[in-house]
């Protein structure tokens, strides 16, 4: 076993040894592309087991057992996947390591009560930033009486520093941050800004960049950054934004809409929110995206038509193919490299699988990682919700474009780097295709926005390190 220390990097030894020192949770804020799970998986000692891995589906499904075979193949492996009957069984399994998807979770519960897990891993931490979710309540349990627990994750704060609490709670029971979420907002923050109803739209800290100080302060113990400077060799990334102009007509539309949904909900005397806001936007992002479904669209970021693997069996009008053609354009100068395409709106992938045909491959197809990383697939469609975190793609192709953008800078980090991986041996080109002056731009600010305020968070805690 001591062999396999001979190919870990100096910053990861020193990852292991953070996760080997005594007891309780441990977090480790580690960029993407730094070999999170090999480092997590030489940690493991035979005091650490049986562990529990809980990941996003298609990292827990594709990544762990692959990962167990080249770095601990000691170890035995069991991925909780298939049928409610075939999950029920694989997870009473006695093996080292069961891995299970988040969404899945749950069915171990009675497994980990009784003790059975000695060490529980949570990939990507950040997907438990929200207290009030059954997924955070379930994790709750399952890491309630394991002597070890360990979140690894490269973006621990995708929207404010609030999002902090519910993910250290996981590991350290309130010790760093406080027992409730209401103790942490009383003691470093406060409401800057509320509907009538008393209801909190937004938070902010009440001393600025001290308290952010006193925050990090607070979990330093825990926790453990490191960045990928100076530590694996990256390949250059190249962001291109290819602007499109709108069709007059579309353009006439796109001003139209706006302009009556905001006056609507100012005329019904409707408080314009975050959830209203979002559904406004979302029907903009479509018009931008080329479409407009019939139905209007409820929920954040434009309803159901944005979630991976929906049905696709709304209805919508087709109102330009911009982006489409600037899409062919790109694949035509990549001269036969793979493109990975990332969508938005399940409706943007009916239509690239209408003009680029059996080309299109998706993420829901068996084996579409090996396949991708031979070469054969010369477009790979992905919603970033379903390959933001976790897999390794960077030996299949070089060259990313997004159709529509997400308003998640965690999604927009983590699919971002599918490529931009240490092994890639190309430069790397992301490309945005935005049409001008509409909400993608907006979408694209905010996004940069969001990922210098988390950048301070990452760079405290080096030099805490």
């Amino acid at each position: 076993m001591e062999d396999m220390f001979l190919k870990l990097r100096d910053y990861q030894l020193e990852a292991v040894e953070f996760l080997r020192e005594g007891r309780g949770g441990k977090a480790l804020f580690l960029d993407m592309g730094l070999g999170k799970t090999a480092t997590c998986l030489s940690a493991l000692q035979p005091r650490h087991l049986p562990a529990l891995v809980i990941a996003p589906k298609r990292v827990a499904e594709n990544v762990w057992e692959t990962e167990a075979g080249i770095w601990r193949p000691d170890l035995s492996v069991t991925v909780v996947k298939g049928t409610r009957e075939k999950r029920e069984r694989l997870a009473g399994a006695k093996t080292d390591l069961v891995v299970v998807s988040r969404d899945n979770q749950d069915g171990l519960l009675s497994r980990a009560m009784a003790g059975g897990f000695k060490t529980v891993i949570i990939d990507e931490l950040s997907g438990y930033k929200n207290h009030r979710t059954a997924r955070w309540r379930g994790a709750k349990s399952l890491v309630s009486r394991a002597e070890h627990v360990w979140g690894l994750t490269g973006t621990p704060t995708p929207k404010s520093l609030i999002d902090l609490w519910a993910q250290m709670f996981l590991l350290d029971w309130g010790e760093s941050l406080g027992k409730t979420i209401g103790e942490y907002r009383r003691k470093y923050f406060y409401a800057a800004a509320q509907l009538p109803n008393k209801i909190v739209t937004k938070w902010a800290t009440r001393n600025g960049k001290k308290t952010e100080q006193d925050i990090y302060d607070a979990i330093a113990g825990r926790t453990l950054v490191q960045g990928t400077e100076g530590k694996v060799a990256l390949p250059p990334v190249t962001y291109v934004p290819q602007m499109v102009k709108l069709p007059g007509r579309v353009r006439k539309q796109y001003k139209t809409l706006k302009e009556e949904m905001v006056l609507r909900l100012l005329e019904s005397g409707e408080e314009i929110t975050a959830k209203n806001a979002a559904v406004v936007s979302g029907k903009l992002a479509q018009i931008t995206a080329g479409f407009l479904y019939h139905d209007a669209v409820e929920g954040v970021d434009g309803g159901v038509g944005d979630l991976p693997g929906g049905k696709g069996e709304r209805g919508y009008d087709v109102l330009h193919k911009l982006k489409l053609d600037v899409l062919e354009e790109i694949i035509e100068e990549s001269h036969g490299a793979p493109v990975l395409v990332f969508y938005r709106f399940q409706a943007e992938l009916e239509e690239l699988k209408k003009r680029f045909g059996s080309d299109v491959h998706t993420v829901k197809e068996r084996g579409f990682v090996e396949r991708w990383n031979k070469g054969e697939l010369p477009i790979l469609a992905a919603h970033p919700d379903s390959i933001g975190h976790g897999l390794n793609l960077q030996a299949g192709g070089h060259i990313a474009v997004w159709l529509s953008l997400p308003w998640s800078s965690e999604a927009w980090q983590q699919s971002n780097k599918r490529l931009a991986r240490s092994g890639q041996k190309e430069a790397v080109q992301i490309h945005l295709i935005m049409a001008e002056d509409s909400i993608d731009g907006r979408v694209y600010d905010t996004l940069m926005g969001k990922v210098d305020a988390q950048q301070r968070l990452l760079d405290y805690l080096k030099e805490e390190g």
